[in-house]
């Protein structure tokens, strides 16, 4: 009987996360769509990194999957928020009401904030250089012909892993919720993220000068630091609530 109830919900859920899938899905379409119609203002912005070097499709179908490439990276962007909104609906359904109105109303908000002004810090600081150092890089050998779709592809990637990044609070916050990590830990590993920020950047952009390296690595500091101390206030009012239950319980 307890086996036949199980399935039953597993299937329940199987079915609502279809659902959920879908919505997800339409969502994203809908996105693209809209972006695709401006997608000549967003490829025209894109390619100023470029100093005036012409991009080639060296396919007939090239041009089209260049556009479709740069409307499907503002469709995610553009998605994100109702995309955040559908799984915090789905996977948050035992929560308190008071915890599902804060992540609607300030978590996905916030979210989506970071991650854009993480791809607008990339975009700015770091594809330039970044673009720049692999052109001179490569013309003492060969003539640069670039093919628009890998270069919207590449951009595309570099732009979304550094919005990710950028989510590395709400990230932090999340383990921290769920116990996997706390404040004392993040302080006491305080160098090796300082290590694993300058790594990652060097990684992502080799073409960096001194300046430019130390002004991005920077606000990803500042992000890890605003992670521990909200931490930090976080578990100071788990910890008053929990002595205000024993309290109430004596």
């Amino acid at each position: 009987m307890i086996k036949s109830e199980m399935i039953v919900e597993a299937a329940r859920w199987v079915e609502s996360m279809r659902k959920v899938l879908l919505w997800i899905v339409l969502a994203l379409v809908a996105a693209v769509s809209v972006v695709y119609f401006k997608a000549d203002l967003l490829i025209s912005i894109l390619t100023k990194p470029l100093g005036g070097v012409q991009l080639y499709f060296l396919t007939p179908a090239e041009g089209l999957m260049a556009k479709i490439r740069v409307s499907f990276l503002g469709g995610i962007v553009l998605a994100s928020p109702v995309i955040l909104w559908l799984i915090i609906r789905q996977t948050g359904a035992t929560l308190p009401k008071k915890t599902k109105r804060l992540l609607i109303f300030f978590i996905i908000p916030f979210s989506f904030v970071l991650f854009v002004g993480g791809m607008a810090f990339g975009y700015r600081l770091i594809l330039p250089s970044t673009i720049k150092f692999l052109m001179e890089v490569g013309s003492g050998f060969m003539t640069p012909t670039l093919s628009g779709d890998e270069y919207f592809s590449f951009v595309g990637t570099l732009l979304l892993c550094i919005g990710l990044i950028f989510e590395l609070p709400l990230i932090l916050i999340a383990l921290s919720r769920i116990g996997i990590v706390t404040s004392k830990m993040l302080k006491g590993k305080r160098k090796l993220a300082i290590m694993l920020s300058l790594v990652t950047i060097a990684v992502i952009s080799p073409a960096l000068d001194v300046f430019t390296f130390l002004m991005v690595t920077m606000p990803i500091l500042v992000l890890y630091e605003i992670s521990i101390w909200t931490i930090v206030l976080l578990e100071k009012r788990d910890k008053r609530l929990s002595l205000i239950k024993k309290d109430a319980d004596a």
